[in-house]
Formats: structure tokens, C-alpha cells, sequence
């Protein structure tokens, strides 16, 4: 369609591969022209064992996607998560003037490079720089500064690394299959772009995203990521009896540690959203809200309009936050592009003034 972009969400799983296909349009438009899943080999807890079974399961999953949208998938983000993902937190500060000036964008970037450089090993590479908050001269938690006077402009970061290996790993996978990856995401990112809304995200909320072979813990406060885990253990480890399983109970104890300290930390009681192959369990439901003394909700993904029904609404939160996240991407572009293009006529009318 005119003024439409296709952007696909391919989440790779060590049970599924699942694909979403969904238009774009300049204003607000988001509709899902398509879905798919095929059964996934070559892939355990986040990463890849197999580089033939695992492109040929990502091919199989984007042939169907192609069959049904008529069209050639493009705009690919995928999911990305496993052990070797980690995380840390850092600050950056830069001068601006003596007496304070007017923070500008270009200010903002550049505090944003100074406080995400990190020391990094050879083997590991950045996938998501999160600005968790500004401060100018000595003010703190400063949502936006752009516009504000300051001596100084500081930020503090959430890093998000991963292991070089495993994102080539995850490109080479896709590029077997005969596409190309626009963008890696942390699967924690892409949950909270399918089911949270911002009003969720500021207030607090903790995604729990128990999968075949990994559960993700994804902790949102102030509006974004504040922090995440990664715990190697999934529905394929359970089983007896969810209530007397000791994989099942030994992820709850690591569930509870992690929901304890986040809640410590930004003190206030928060509600876990569950996600992934258990949010179908009722019986997993009624144990984790009696064991954690939380309320427990089954994720959604929120918004969503086209080929989609209310069981993919559960089934494909990831996925569907796939495509949020390069809709994001998307219209951020858009934007950039209509600022850019308003400055230089601003510039013009400035020199035709001044001169004429």
C-alpha cells in the first residue's frame, strides 16, 4: 500500500519460531496483515546449537510468512536473550558553558555516547543503551532536558551487552534463511513494547516471560527498562506435579529474589505480568500468586488490530513487540526527517531575511 511500511517481528524460541507481519502507515496506523509459527530446531535456551536446523526452521516460518502476505517480509527484527546477555549501569557528564545556555539535541546525543561508553571485552558488543534519567548542574531526575538552561548536562545508563559470537550467530541464522536483520532486541524490550503501556511502564511492573527453555525477568519503572534476568530455566525442566516440581519451585525462590529487590529499590508494591508457554496454565497462575503474595496478570498485547485473534493476542506478545519496537524505530526516523527538513527551510528564511 502507498505510505505503508512492512515490518516483521521474528521471534526465534527454542520450542517455536514465531513471525508477524504487519503494515505501517505515516499517521497511526498499525495492522497485522499476517502471522506464523513453525516448530523450531537447532536452539536452546537463547542460543543457537544447530546453524542448518535453525536457518532451515527460520526459513520454513518466513516462507509461510511470504505465502500469506504475497510479498517478500522485510524490516526483520528479532529477539535476542539467553545467558550471555548482561547488564550494567553507567554515568556521563559534559560541560556546556560557565554562565548556562540552552540544551540543545545535539547536547543530549553527546551526553548519551559519554555515558554509555563503556569498558567492554573483546567478546562482547552494546545492543541497547537506556537513558534511565538527566540531571543539569544540580538537579536530578530531569525527564528531558532539551530547552532547559545548564552548566552541565549528566545521564545515567543501563547497558545491555551481549556476547559477539552469539549476535553473528543470529545474523548468520537469518542470513542462511535468505534474509537480513534490521535490528537484534532483547526479548525484555520487546514484551514491554507488546503488552505494557507507558502509563505501566512509569508506574512499575515486572514481566515474567517463562519460555520452553528460559525465563526472562524484565523489571519497568520511570517509563522504561530498569533492570532485567536472565535464568536458564523453562517449562521443558518441569516435570511433575507444578506444585511439588523442584525446577518449578526453584524458579519461583529466584523469581521472588528478583521482585524483592526491584521493589526494595523503587519502593512500591508492583503486579507480575506472566507471558510465554505457562500464561496458558491456570494451575501455574494460582501457585506463583500464592507463592509470591502477588497479583499475577496474563499478558496481552495491547492495541493490536488486523489478522490477529485473542489467543495470538497471548501467544505472540513477543513477536508483536518485535514489530512495535521498528514501528518505533520507524517513525523516530520520520520524525528526524521532518526536523531536519523544517530547520533547513528555517535556515533559508533566516538568510533571505538577513540579506534580501
Amino acid at each position: 500500500m502507498k505510505n505503508t511500511t512492512l515490518i516483521t517481528g521474528l521471534d526465534i524460541g527454542s520450542s517455536k519460531v514465531t513471525a508477524v507481519a504487519a503494515e505501517v502507515d505515516r499517521g497511526m496506523g498499525f495492522r497485522v496483515c499476517a502471522q506464523v509459527s513453525f516448530p523450531s530446531r537447532g536452539v536452546s535456551r537463547g542460543a543457537l546449537t544447530d546453524l542448518n536446523e535453525s536457518a532451515d526452521s527460520v526459513s520454513k516460518t518466513m516462507a509461510k510468512l511470504k505465502e500469506k502476505i504475497g510479498a517478500r517480509p522485510g524490516n526483520i527484527y528479532v529477539n535476542m536473550n539467553g545467558e550471555t546477555l548482561s547488564a550494567e549501569r553507567s554515568k556521563g557528564m559534559i560541560p556546556l558553558s560557565m554562565r548556562g545556555r540552552e540544551v540543545t539535541r545535539g547536547d543530549i546525543d553527546r551526553c548519551i555516547n559519554v555515558a554509555s561508553t563503556i569498558q567492554l571485552p573483546f567478546d562482547r558488543d552494546v545492543i541497547h543503551k537506556i537513558v534511565h534519567s538527566f540531571s543539569i548542574d544540580d538537579q536530578p531526575s530531569i525527564k528531558n532536558p532539551l530547552g532547559l538552561y545548564a552548566s552541565r548536562l549528566a545521564c545515567e545508563m543501563y547497558v545491555i551487552t551481549a556476547n559477539v559470537n552469539q549476535i553473528q550467530n543470529i545474523h548468520k541464522c537469518v542470513n542462511d534463511a535468505g534474509y537480513d536483520v534490521k535490528g537484534l532486541v532483547f526479548t525484555g524490550i520487546a514484551d514491554g513494547m507488546g503488552i505494557l503501556t507507558e502509563a505501566e511502564k512509569e508506574e512499575g511492573a515486572i514481566i515474567l516471560d517463562v519460555g520452553s527453555s528460559l525465563t526472562v525477568a524484565s523489571m519497568f519503572y520511570g517509563g522504561v527498562l530498569n533492570d532485567m534476568a536472565v535464568i536458564p530455566i523453562g517449562m521443558q525442566d518441569f516435570r511433575n506435579d507444578l506444585k511439588d516440581d523442584p525446577e518449578f519451585n526453584g524458579l519461583i525462590n529466584k523469581v521472588s529474589l528478583i521482585a524483592e529487590k526491584f521493589e526494595k529499590k523503587i519502593a512500591k508494591k508492583v503486579f507480575i505480568i506472566l507471558t510465554g508457554g505457562i500464561a496458558f496454565s491456570d494451575v501455574a497462575i494460582e501457585i506463583l500468586e500464592a507463592k509470591l503474595s502477588a497479583s499475577i496478570k496474563v499478558g496481552i498485547a495491547r492495541d493490536v488490530k488486523g489478522d490477529i485473534s485473542s489467543i495470538d493476542s497471548m501467544r505472540l506478545t513477543t513477536a508483536i513487540g518485535l514489530v512495535r519496537y521498528g514501528e518505533d524505530v520507524y517513525r523516530k526516523k520520520i520524525l528526524h526527517h521532518k526536523n531536519l527538513v523544517q530547520n533547513i527551510s528555517t535556515k533559508l528564511v533566516d538568510i533571505f531575511n538577513n540579506y534580501f
